[in-house]
């Protein structure tokens, strides 16, 4: 009768000695620490949910809301507050990517290898989500598409599709208002950016109700902006954020602002845009958003997941010994728009009508 342990070589290794079985353990870590920590930028913009639409109150005026004196014998009025509710739907599809390896292929390779394809699959992840986020961002059309058998929509900003929005601090709007829009010159201006800031105020996002405003910008137009001076004309001066190098003959009177916002590197600040380049924002366009805080209702976008599978879902290969051969990554998820008047286009062109960038056309 045979008798012994079993042999180290049975368990399958990769060529520089590491248990397969080890590399899908820390592959699941490796998921789980991803979407625990997500794109911060995108926690600070979108909501999250795992239903095909929400009924949502578009920010209105609460301003003619008043504290009655109290009577001992009667019962107060009743607060009642006045806004839209839409149902805004949000689109959702599974992506997956295979990280299949043969048994073979597995006791060739390092397990640096194969971290590296793991690696791409949690990039080739994070790339989709936020390709979808900001294929939203930019799409001026509404949506229809169905679910089960009942029709939704997928609103867009406001995009002057005959829907009012609420009216605020005595502002009102008509059904042409737009929140997609070309800025009449060839060259971003100044007043671009205060007319962003200033059609934010208009639907209650401010600093005073809590609301930062931000700027995504390529280079090309980041570059034009560092450079709006009042004394040249601007409304604001821009200010670099904090730690940047600049020289100016002037006082700065107040802070400057943060050197990062969301896990992106702040250029500056203007009024109440923090602006923030990015070279995968394409150029010609000026992106205004709002956020009023992490996974807040009144954020812009909302981010849609499965209900029970949240996140990014690494699902193992039919070989119960070795879960990695022929494993792959998994995902549900779609973007849509939250609230309509908490986003904002603007492409810098002379021609009256806008056009979405055609590399984020979904």
């Amino acid at each position: 009768m045979a008798r012994g342990y079993n042999a180290l070589a049975d368990v399958l290794r990769t060529a520089d000695g590491v248990d397969v079985n080890r590399l899908f353990a820390e592959t699941q870590q490796a998921v789980a620490a991803r979407n625990a920590q997500r794109q911060r930028w995108l926690d600070l913009i979108a909501y999250r949910t795992t239903q095909p639409t929400d009924n949502v109150l578009q920010v209105g005026d609460t301003s003619s809301i008043q504290m009655e004196e109290a009577s001992e014998y009667g019962l107060p009025q009743g607060l009642r507050v006045t806004g839209d509710f839409i149902t805004m739907g949000a689109r959702a599809k599974w992506y997956d990517i295979g990280a299949k390896f043969t048994y073979r292929g597995l006791a060739d390779m390092s397990s640096e290898q194969v971290a590296a394809v793991t690696n791409a699959a949690l990039e080739a992840d994070n790339k989709k989500v936020y390709e979808l986020a900001m294929g939203q961002l930019f799409r001026p059309t509404n949506v229809q598409f169905t679910e089960n058998g009942v029709a939704m929509t997928q609103f867009a900003f406001w995009n002057g599709d005959g829907a009012v929005p609420p009216t605020y601090n005595g502002q009102s709007f008509d059904g042409t208002h737009t929140h997609f829009r070309t800025s009449g010159a060839a060259n971003v201006q100044s007043g671009d950016l205060d007319e962003i800031i200033t059609d934010f105020r208009s639907h209650g996002f401010s600093a005073e109700t809590g609301t930062q405003m931000v700027l995504l910008v390529n280079p090309v137009e980041g570059a034009i902006i560092n450079g709006f001076r009042v004394a040249d004309g601007a409304a604001e001066d821009f200010v670099p954020a904090a730690g940047a190098r600049f020289f100016t003959p002037d006082h700065l009177l107040g802070q400057q602002p943060a050197a990062t916002w969301g896990g992106f590197a702040v250029k500056g600040a203007y009024g109440e845009l923090l602006v923030i380049e990015d070279s995968r924002v394409p150029a010609g366009y000026l992106v205004g958003l709002t956020s009023g805080g992490e996974n807040v209702g009144t954020a812009p976008i909302m981010l849609r997941e499965h209900p029970k599978l949240t996140g990014l879902q690494i699902i193992p290969g039919p070989n119960g010994n070795y879960p990695l051969v022929e494993s792959y990554f998994a995902h549900f998820v779609g973007a849509g728009v939250r609230q309509r008047g908490a986003g904002l286009v603007m492409q810098i062109t002379a021609n009256a009508a806008y056009a979405p960038p055609a590399s984020l056309a979904l």
